[in-house]
């Protein structure tokens, strides 16, 4: 490598390091406005032409968000920022549905017994209440729409920051896939019976009752349930790359 590939290359790694620095020592926070670009340059000591291309690489990977006419900030949306390098790894590593689900039902289960652990009287109502809500829905996307709300709910009472946002990220990777799943299950439980009613309800008791024991058992057994239904669904209803959500 020439004299001069080596100093640029060496010029863009301490932009990277720079604002690597400043968000370890939050003075950078989720959502914040990095200096303008000529002042980055004028501080660092390298050109603009380098500060863009930091920037540009940190945007590709989600931790950057550029604003037309606003400037570049922090994102505040870290599960956006894993979603494309998780699908990428997918992809590469040539991985299956059932990889997707049990990373996901990793973080479910150990999500839901942080939850459990000392729930407030209103996240426990709440959980009830959208359990209760899913046993009267009128439409699937209804239904789809409180499970949501029910999972969601669950991470955020987790107060672990990377189980909550690996959690979402894998959770919207696998959204076609839970959506089709989904409509196999209510056509399933026509005659059955509400099963994923009855699951839900008993992992809102067992959260509401402090125990994470059995909010962890209850929370499994809802996730192999949806397991045995995703052998009917085609890996090709994952999302393409090019596709994914961009960030707002």
């Amino acid at each position: 490598m020439s004299d001069k590939k080596q100093n640029a290359s060496r010029a863009f790694q301490t932009v990277i390091r720079r604002i690597q620095h400043d968000i370890q020592s939050k003075t950078l926070r989720p959502g914040d406005r990095l200096a303008p670009e000529r002042q980055l340059a004028e501080n660092l000591g390298v050109s603009r032409a380098t500060i863009r291309e930091a920037i540009r690489a940190l945007e590709m990977i989600g931790l950057v968000v550029s604003r037309q006419g606003e400037g570049n900030f922090i994102s505040d949306r870290m599960d956006l920022a894993l979603l494309q390098p998780m699908t990428i790894s997918f992809y590469l590593g040539g991985g299956s549905l059932y990889d997707i689900h049990h990373f996901r039902q990793s973080l479910e289960v150990e999500a839901t017994g942080l939850a459990a652990v000392a729930p407030s009287p209103s996240f426990a109502a709440h959980l009830t209440a959208l359990a209760d809500q899913m046993e009267i829905a009128p439409d699937i996307d209804t239904s789809a729409a409180l499970d949501d709300d029910f999972h969601q709910s669950i991470a955020a009472a987790s107060d672990n920051c990377l189980i909550r946002d690996a959690l979402t990220a894998a959770t919207n990777l696998l959204e076609t896939v839970r959506y089709q799943a989904r409509i196999a299950i209510i056509t399933r439980e026509k005659d059955e019976g509400n099963a994923l009613y009855f699951q839900h309800r008993r992992i809102a008791d067992a959260i509401a009752e402090k125990d994470p024991i059995l909010a962890r058992k209850r929370m499994l057994e809802h996730m192999l349930y949806v397991e045995d239904f995703l052998s009917d669904i085609s890996p090709d209803k994952l999302p393409d790359l090019a596709q994914l959500p961009p960030e707002k």
